[in-house]
């Protein structure tokens, strides 16, 4: 039996040891996890995310990521409007399963250059990352189910040695470079952008074998947001993703309604988000000055629900701009 749920755990898991799949439903605070060139503010940020998803109650998994982006400005030019700025950002990022099975590790740096192109605050921008990224498995607390038989089927206690590959890994890096174009104007802000990940096709085995190099990822990724006079604001996000045969699209829209009485600024949002072929996402947002938390709720809508097999997820945010 535990061998059953092992082998389940690692099926349910395995979407999770892709090169840089970031597995968070805020796409908007993402973005950069994606495309380094879509740092679309001058504004100093950091970005928290924590996300839990258990399947049935028997396989479990956290994710984390933290993102720091920095534009490389003085006071007076972040001040400054249709000026051209340089940034750089770091993050790390983390998936680990209930009892430690599977562990992945992700460290990323990147930096992006935006040059002004129109009036309105328009911009084009180029980016480029570097990311390391490792994944293990650990099965050293699972006892599995016997695979030496003799004519009266298994033998107890005969396992073959290590047939699970305890302590198994892999690492390697990524390169990734992405283009866009976006508008910062006071009322209107929308961006749209294009990239490619694991442009060198990093190898995922010890042996380096061409079977198992890592393809080319593509995404693109857009949004608009709308901004009232009254600091009211209604957005649309979406990112779209490919990887050989995989595929992971996310689409969200939200209404945000600013609370006059907050000195500063401030106020509560809701949104609906949708993963293609996999959950809906209602979402709520508070705002207070220039901090952001945001929490979500996966409603399992995909193919393994109708199999039997609940899934629930849920996800907080913090994102703090300075």
């Amino acid at each position: 039996m535990k061998f059953v749920w092992l082998l389940l755990n690692v099926i349910l898991l395995g979407s999770l040891a892709s090169a840089q799949e970031i597995n968070f439903s805020r796409v908007q605070d993402m973005t950069i996890w994606y495309n380094q060139s879509l740092k679309t503010d001058k504004s100093n940020s950091i970005k928290l995310n924590f996300r839990n998803v258990q399947y049935a109650g028997a396989v479990a998994y956290n994710s984390i990521a933290a993102m720091a982006d920095l534009p490389i400005l003085s006071a007076a030019q972040k001040e400054k409007e249709r000026s051209g700025y340089l940034s750089a950002s770091v993050g790390v990022a983390s998936d680990k399963s209930n009892q430690g099975i599977l562990n992945n590790t992700l460290g990323l740096a990147g930096v992006s250059y935006a040059i002004p192109v129109a009036a309105n605050e328009v911009y084009v921008a180029v980016g480029f990352q570097a990311a390391y990224y490792q994944s293990r498995l650990n099965v050293t607390d699972i006892t599995a189910f016997g695979d030496q038989y003799d004519k009266y089927g298994p033998i107890e206690g005969m396992q073959s040695s290590d047939r699970l590959a305890n302590g198994w890994s892999y690492n390697h890096i990524n390169l990734n470079a992405g283009i866009s174009v976006f508008s910062n104007s006071e009322f209107n802000k929308w961006y749209l952008g294009a990239s490619v990940m694991s442009i060198n096709k990093p190898y995922t085995d010890k042996l380096k074998t061409d079977d198992y190099r890592l393809k080319q990822a593509l995404g693109i990724q857009g949004g608009y947001r709308f901004i009232a006079a009254n600091n009211d604001d209604c957005a649309f996000h979406t990112s779209l993703n490919w990887q050989g045969r995989a595929y992971k699209h996310f689409f969200n829209m939200s209404y945000f309604k600013a609370i006059k009485k907050i000195e500063g600024g401030g106020g509560i949002g809701l949104g609906m988000g949708y993963r293609y072929d996999d959950a809906l996402v209602p979402n709520l947002e508070i705002r207070y000055v220039k901090a952001i938390i945001g929490l979500s709720y996966d409603i399992n809508i995909s193919g393994i629900n109708a199999a039997g097999l609940q899934r629930n997820g849920l996800e907080l945010a913090v994102k703090l701009d300075f």
